[in-house]
C-alpha cells in the first residue's frame, strides 16, 4: 500500500506540465506495482488531480499559512484530504498513518521548515519529525472538525462557488458560464470530473455483436454505443491489455465522438488519404476499417516517438495501408515533386491526372488544440491552460488548415475536427477559412452520421447545428469534439 502512494506523490508532483497517463507508466515501472496497486494508484492520480482546486480550498481551513506550505508537503497532503473527503474504502486514519510515514521519507530533501517536533524517546529535534508533525496535525484536525470547511454560497458568488466546489480555474468558469449560463457550466464541469468510460472501436470489418459475445463469455460487460456504429462502452473495469481480443487486433481505444470524426471523411476502396495529424493512429486505423483496408493512407505527424507508436498500433491492427511521414502540417509538406511518388504510386488507375498527381482524394485534419474537451481524460489540462492558449492554438491551426488544403484535389473532402468545447478553435477556424478560400465549402455532415440529430432552434441535445458537429460530455455522455467537412469544388 505504501509504494501505491509514494507512486501516486511521484506522478502529482510531476503534473503539469507533464501528462499524468504517461506519468503512471513511468510510476508503475519504477516501483514495480503489480494490477492491484496500479489500480489504486490511478483512482490517487486522477483523483487528486480533478478535485485538486478543492483540495487545496479545503485544506486551508487548517493551515495557518497555506502559501508557506513546500510543494511535497502539500502534494502528501492532497493524497490524504482525497482519501479522507472522496474514499469510501479506506479508513480515514490509515490515509493520516500513510501520509505521516511518507513525510517522514522526504522531509531531509524538501520538506524542512515547519518549526521542531521534539521526540519524545531522544528529545532530539529534526526536519524529519517536524515534517510529520506538521502533516499529522493538519489530517487529525481535518479529521476532528470537517465543519471548518465552508464553500461560497451559489448565489452571492456563483463563479468563486463553481471554481472551489469543482476544482476548475476562475477563467474558465467565466468563460463557461458566460456561454452556458450557471446550470450549463455546473452540468458540463460536473461531467468533465466524471471518470469517463472505456470506449473502444470495433473493427469495421467484424460484427460488433461478435465482440460483444465474446467479452460476455469472459465476464465482462459491454453495451453498444449511442451515435458511432463500431463503437463499444466497456462497464467492467479491466486493463485495456487484458480484454478479449485484445492482442487479435480486433479493436481499438477511441472515445465515440472521435470515432465521428471518420466517417465524415467516408474514406473510400482505392483513394489516396492523408491523415495529416495522425499519431498516435486511432484516426488513420478507423479510415483503414472503414475502407476495407484497401485505401493508402498516408499518416503524417511531427513527433517521430508518436509515429513509433502508430506503427505499433498499426501492425496490432493489422493495417499494411497506412504508411508514416514525419513532416509538421503547418511547414513544408514533402507532397511535391518526385517526392510525392510514394504517395499515389500503386494507389489505383485513374487517380493521377495527365499532369501527374492531381492530389489527395481527402483530408483528415484532426488539429492539435486546447484539449478542453477531453478534461475528463486528462484532468490535468483545467491547470496547464489559459486563456491566451485559445488564441494561440487558433492562429496555429489556421495555418495548419490553409497549408493542408493545398493538397487536395478538386471534388475531394477536407474534415477539420478538435477536441476543444471552444468556438474560436472550431467554428473560428473554419469560418475563416472559408473567407479565404471561395474554392471551399462547407458540406451538410447529416448523410454521414448514422444517427443524425439536428439541433432545431439552437437546442443543445443534438449533435448538428449549421452544418457544424459539437459533442459535449454532459450532453452526449462523449468528450467534447468539434468537427466539420468541407468540399473542394
Amino acid at each position: 500500500m505504501r509504494s501505491a502512494r509514494d507512486a501516486a506523490l511521484y506522478v502529482i508532483s510531476r503534473v503539469p506540465p507533464a501528462r499524468a497517463e504517461t506519468l503512471l507508466k513511468e510510476s508503475f515501472r519504477k516501483y514495480s506495482l503489480d494490477s492491484r496497486d496500479r489500480r489504486l494508484v490511478t483512482e490517487l492520480v486522477y483523483g487528486v488531480i480533478r478535485n485538486l482546486i478543492t483540495l487545496d480550498h479545503s485544506l486551508s481551513f487548517y493551515i495557518k499559512q497555506p502559501k508557506k506550505v513546500r510543494p511535497e508537503a502539500r502534494n502528501i497532503l492532497r493524497l490524504a484530504a482525497y482519501q479522507i473527503l472522496y474514499l469510501d474504502k479506506i479508513p480515514p486514519r490509515a490515509a493520516v498513518d500513510e501520509a505521516v510515514e511518507q513525510a517522514k521519507g522526504v522531509a531531509g530533501k524538501c520538506m524542512t521548515g515547519y518549526g521542531h517536533v521534539r521526540s519524545r524517546s531522544t528529545g532530539s529535534t529534526g526536519p524529519r519529525l517536524a515534517a510529520a508533525g506538521f502533516v499529522n496535525a493538519v489530517l487529525r484536525n481535518m479529521l476532528r472538525a470537517p465543519e471548518k470547511v465552508i464553500f461560497p454560497c451559489p448565489e452571492k458568488s456563483p463563479l468563486d462557488y463553481l471554481s472551489l466546489k469543482l476544482s476548475y480555474p476562475k477563467w474558465l468558469v467565466e468563460r463557461w458560464t458566460g456561454r452556458f449560463g450557471f446550470e450549463g457550466a455546473k452540468a458540463l464541469m460536473e461531467a468533465g470530473n466524471d471518470v469517463p468510460p472505456l470506449v473502444l472501436r470495433v473493427d469495421s470489418r467484424r460484427p460488433r455483436d461478435e465482440l460483444i459475445r465474446l467479452f460476455k463469455e469472459g465476464g465482462i460487460e459491454a453495451e453498444p454505443g449511442r451515435y458511432a456504429p463500431d463503437a463499444l462502452v466497456v462497464r467492467s473495469r479491466r486493463p485495456v491489455t487484458e480484454l478479449p481480443g485484445y492482442d487479435e487486433g480486433l479493436f481499438s481505444v477511441q472515445d465515440e465522438a472521435a470515432q465521428l470524426v471518420s466517417l465524415l471523411a467516408a474514406p473510400e476502396p482505392g483513394e489516396v488519404i492523408l491523415d495529416a495529424c495522425a499519431a498516435p493512429g486511432g484516426k488513420s486505423a478507423h479510415l483503414s476499417s472503414i475502407s476495407g483496408g484497401l485505401a493508402r493512407i498516408v499518416s503524417m505527424d511531427i513527433s517521430l516517438d508518436k509515429l513509433a507508436v502508430l506503427k505499433e498500433n498499426s501492425l496490432r491492427l493489422k493495417t499494411p495501408d497506412i504508411f508514416s511521414v514525419a513532416a509538421d502540417a503547418a511547414g513544408e509538406l514533402p507532397f511535391k515533386g518526385k517526392a510525392a511518388g510514394f504517395v499515389h504510386a500503386g494507389a489505383g488507375s485513374g487517380r493521377a491526372g495527365a499532369g501527374g498527381w492531381s492530389g489527395f482524394d481527402r483530408i483528415l485534419l484532426d488539429a492539435p488544440c486546447t484539449a478542453l474537451g477531453i478534461v475528463r481524460r486528462r484532468p490535468e489540462i483545467k491547470y496547464a491552460r489559459g486563456p491566451a492558449d485559445i488564441a494561440r492554438m487558433a492562429v496555429m491551426q489556421l495555418s495548419m488548415i490553409e497549408n493542408v488544403s493545398g493538397l487536395l484535389k478538386p471534388g475531394g473532402t477536407l474534415v477539420y475536427s478538435v477536441c476543444s468545447t471552444e468556438p474560436e478553435e472550431g467554428e473560428g477556424v473554419v469560418g475563416r477559412f472559408l473567407s479565404r478560400h471561395a474554392e471551399f465549402r462547407l458540406d451538410d455532415p447529416r448523410p454521414f452520421l448514422p444517427q443524425p440529430v439536428d439541433r432545431p432552434g439552437g437546442a443543445a441535445h443534438g449533435l448538428v447545428m449549421d452544418n457544424f458537429i459539437r459533442t459535449f460530455p454532459h450532453l452526449h455522455g462523449t468528450d467534447g469534439f468539434f468537427m466539420a467537412r468541407m468540399m473542394r469544388r
